[in-house]
């Protein structure tokens, strides 16, 4: 069956594959690269889509792009798997493990040829080889991905760089290009589409092979930096065509930036992709832009909050499930990976969004934390609209230009109580979800969810308004938030209009700790303690409770029954369109 979907897009004008939208800006930009014009880093993610759907192209871009070496006589575009152009001009070979790298030190691809060990190998070329044997040891054995598939199978005509290994060549790209991997053709070595270096069977695992820099003089940070983070983000897009070469490409250049850092967290070359990110908080997460380098925010914020590495490799073992040639399942692969650590990708977008306005370091910012959130040359989104309120001056916040799965943040200044409603002008209410975010001066934050949020002041150093366009089938957030008079967090009658919680106490402690909750009406609390990376220790309570005040406490115990050890710990209270967290150090 998988046999005939190819026929039928090589022998007819049927195709089954949607074109991204982004299409002929990666024909262009292919065509200006191996022109001599090229200003792209990666070139990766525009070479799958000339390689995934360009037989789609029209003849007028066919016939440009055959200019530069490509072809269009099998169901992966090549640029000839008969002699690999890339290939070209380099006269030496040296292999280790399951690399095969290419190079020469004279002409216009040349290495500087230096060997200060004296092994007969440039010290260039002894500097990839070590950078590539830790990228490999990281990604396949310390990170459990599987290897990605083997030119084994090659026809004796084709170039598969003259063995088994995974090929990479070194030459001179253009000025600001990082490195690319190319994908060649449909693993085939025991089933089309197939990667035989797992248990399992792929429908659009990809073989490729990668192009490194012959010097990377002018890039960020030193040579040696370059090299490594740009080793990290290629390799990895290798092993995610070994899963799912269909997959949405925002997903693969969003986790091959995070990859980076889970490689090499010293270097942060990321952080370059972050100032431009953070000033469109707006666009879409999956925007088909290099609005997808920036993108790796989310699932930086998935492996600090959710599992780690396990999970953000579950994704692309989840990818597999549904065949993304027929369209973009990513979203599902995310949700489907988050699962096991009780998320979604929609639980997930949401939590970032009120991360990216907490923006801190700070313990008390809990599960809302980044951990290098400090040195991150952001300091928050911007900022969609400032509006000062003072009690009987009604306002509203229209918006018309929010993307999907983006976020727009409004500032309100005011010392009295408001009320904010959130109205979707464009379809249901469930496309969208607000979150109040309210900071105080002792570095510690109040976050409210829903549609309706009373928010009183009191004591706050600042507060937001934040709207989240969540719905993966919507395609138009216009939406209008009016601003009115809100309540104080308590009436005459001491019985508080949203949910209060008092610091607990004493803290430190040992044994217990106390805090009371103020709740205005029947609603679900539940009542959790975490670790400081995000394990859960205790349950606390999980009921219902009518309006009225409570005291809890924690005597130190884990939901094992023993005790739990000494150091710091989160209360978690959640409520309807709430959430608070309570700092708790256990002294023994």
């Amino acid at each position: 069956m998988k046999k005939i979907r190819y026929l039928v897009i090589l022998l007819s004008s049927i195709t089954l594959a949607k074109i991204p939208g982004n299409m002929d800006q990666s024909v262009e930009i292919v065509i200006q690269s191996f022109s001599g014009n090229g200003q792209v880093r990666c070139l990766t993610p525009h070479l799958f889509n000339v390689a995934l759907y360009g037989n789609q192209l029209d003849d007028n871009q066919k016939s440009r792009l055959r200019n530069v070496g490509f072809r269009f006589d099998r169901p992966i575009v090549h640029r000839s798997m008969e002699d690999r152009a890339e290939g070209v001009g380099l006269d030496q070979t040296l292999d280790n493990g399951y690399f095969r790298f290419h190079y020469t030190i004279t002409g216009t691809h040349a290495i500087a040829n230096a060997d200060t060990n004296g092994n007969n190998i440039p010290d260039y070329i002894d500097q990839m080889v070590t950078v590539f044997q830790f990228v490999t040891n990281m990604q396949l054995d310390s990170l459990g991905y599987a290897e990605p598939p083997s030119d084994s199978w090659y026809p004796a005509n084709s170039d598969n760089g003259g063995s088994n290994h995974y090929d990479i060549y070194i030459r001179n790209l253009e000025s600001n290009m990082y490195g690319y991997v190319m994908p060649e053709a449909f693993a085939n070595a025991t089933g089309f589409g197939n990667n035989e270096n797992t248990p399992v069977t792929e429908l659009n695992a990809l073989n490729s092979f990668m192009a490194m820099r012959n010097n990377y003089t002018g890039f960020p940070g030193t040579e040696e930096e370059s090299i490594k983070v740009t080793a990290a983000h290629e390799y990895h897009h290798a092993v995610q065509s070994g899963y799912d070469g269909y997959e949405a490409q925002w997903l693969m250049e969003a986790t091959a930036v995070e990859m980076e850092e889970q490689v090499y967290d010293e270097i942060n070359d990321c952080y370059q992709y972050l100032l431009s990110w953070f000033a469109e908080p707006h666009k879409a997460l999956d925007d088909q832009s290099d609005h997808w380098y920036g993108s790796f925010i989310f699932p930086q914020y998935i492996f600090e909050h959710f599992g780690g590495s396990s999970t953000l490799r579950k994704i692309w073992e989840k990818s597999i499930s549904n065949d993304s040639y027929y369209g973009d399942f990513s979203h599902r692969a995310i949700s489907l990976a988050l699962s096991s650590e009780g998320s979604s990708f929609s639980d997930a977008l949401n939590k970032m969004v009120i991360a990216n306005r907490i923006m801190s370091s700070s313990p008390n910012a809990g599960l809302f934390s980044y951990d290098e959130a400090d040195t991150y040359p952001v300091s928050g989104p911007a900022t969609f609209q400032t509006v000062t309120y003072s009690a009987g001056t009604n306002q509203s916040v229209t918006s018309t230009n929010l993307n999907r799965f983006a976020s727009q943040y409004t500032q309100i200044n005011t010392s009295d109580p408001v009320l904010a409603n959130l109205t979707n002008n464009s379809g249901p209410a469930t496309d969208l979800n607000m979150h109040a975010i309210i900071a105080y001066a002792d570095n510690s934050w109040t976050v409210y969810s829903g549609n309706s949020i009373n928010v009183d002041p009191t004591g706050s150093s600042s507060l937001y308004l934040a709207v989240v366009s969540q719905d993966t089938s919507a395609n138009n957030w216009d939406y209008q938030i009016d601003i009115t008079d809100g309540e104080l967090a308590v009436d005459n009658n001491v019985v508080p209009v949203f949910i209060s919680v008092s610091q607990n106490y004493p803290n430190p402690f040992n044994p217990s700790t106390s805090f009371d909750i103020q709740i205005p009406f029947k609603q679900q609390i539940r009542i959790k303690v975490m670790s400081v990376t995000g394990k859960r220790i205790a349950e606390i309570a999980n009921q219902t409770l009518p309006a009225g005040n409570w005291t809890y406490r924690w005597d130190g115990i884990s939901n094992s029954g023993k005790p739990a050890p000494s150091g710091q710990y989160f209360i978690v209270i959640e409520g309807d369109n709430f959430q608070r967290w309570l700092k708790a150090t256990l002294l023994k």
